[in-house]
């Protein structure tokens, strides 16, 4: 099976064709690997994927996250549908607690960063998309490391923040369609702010909207510190968009990279399915001494 690899104009992302993700050889599947951990976010056109292929193809990069109760249909609850479309084929209205769920998608954020262990990638196929809109950006937390004045780079290298689900899905709403148990499942963690990726041993800002504060420093200075970091962070040329087409299937690495919807019509529908590989101990807490 032979692969082109086509790097984006950005930092981060590449585009692969000329292989189906169903039927990989374990030497495609390498230079598959390869080139994630070379660029970070991997785009596979066309690929049109069920669940049951897709959720094949993530575990092959290791165990996957369970959703929360909101966000899976079937009894499988590492297929996370994220939809505007209703059980009843209605559009969801905007003030609908799954749609208030699904608006904190729209700022950058790291997947599951809230977890004790966060996660290692998220892949994400669309089934429907809007006509407008709808587009996922991703940005390069390695490049936006290695943009930070040395000062600041030392300044940060053993700095701990709060990560909380509780704070950033505050800000949106939508609190009530996760269960008791999985808030109880949910308490604030602490994640190193500059981590080294245990595959690359490059340093990156790990941040978003899941930060609340950094440890042993004023909570709202530092909060707001955070926010400056990362919007400094999210800028050209450390930052690629996707236009998603039916069938699409991308893949990005959680430990380096951040991402955001860009938000579509809520007159249009859009349907996307996301499966999470989970992160392991290694590298999950390692920050620079």
């Amino acid at each position: 099976m032979t692969l082109e690899i086509t790097p984006a104009e950005a930092t981060l992302g590449a585009t692969v064709r000329g292989g189906r993700l169903d039927a990989l050889d374990d030497e495609s599947f390498a230079a598959i690997e390869v080139a994630w951990h070379a660029h970070a976010v991997l785009v596979f056109p066309g690929q049109n994927l069920s669940d049951e292929e897709q959720v094949a193809f993530s575990r092959r990069f290791g165990p996957l996250e369970r959703s929360l109760s909101a966000n899976h249909i079937h009894d499988d609850p590492t297929i996370i549908h994220l939809t505007n479309i209703g059980e009843n084929g209605r559009l969801l209205s905007a003030d609908h607690g799954v749609s208030m769920l699904l608006k904190g998608n729209n700022y950058w954020h790291t997947d599951s960063s809230y977890k004790r262990i966060p996660a290692k990638a998220s892949l994400l196929s669309a089934r429907v998309v809007p006509e407008t809109g709808g587009e996922t950006a991703f940005a390069d937390m390695r490049a936006a490391y290695d943009a930070l004045e040395p000062a600041t780079q030392d300044w940060l290298a053993d700095k701990i923040a709060v990560h909380s689900y509780g704070y950033s899905q505050g800000k949106v709403g939508g609190m009530k369609t996760i269960t008791r148990e999985e808030w109880d499942a949910l308490p604030p963690v602490e994640q190193p702010v500059i981590r080294i990726h245990p595959a690359t041993g490059r340093r990156n800002l790990y941040i978003g909207r899941h930060a609340s504060h950094i440890v042993g420093e004023d909570e709202g200075e530092s909060r707001r510190l955070l926010e400056r970091l990362c919007i400094e962070a999210c800028q050209v040329p450390r930052v690629h968009v996707h236009r998603w087409q039916v069938g699409d299937l991308v893949m990005w690495d959680n430990r380096c990279v951040l991402h955001r919807g860009l938000g579509h019509p809520p007159d249009q529908p859009r349907h996307m399915v996301r499966t999470t590989v989970a992160g392991d101990s290694t590298g999950a807490n390692e920050w620079v001494a």
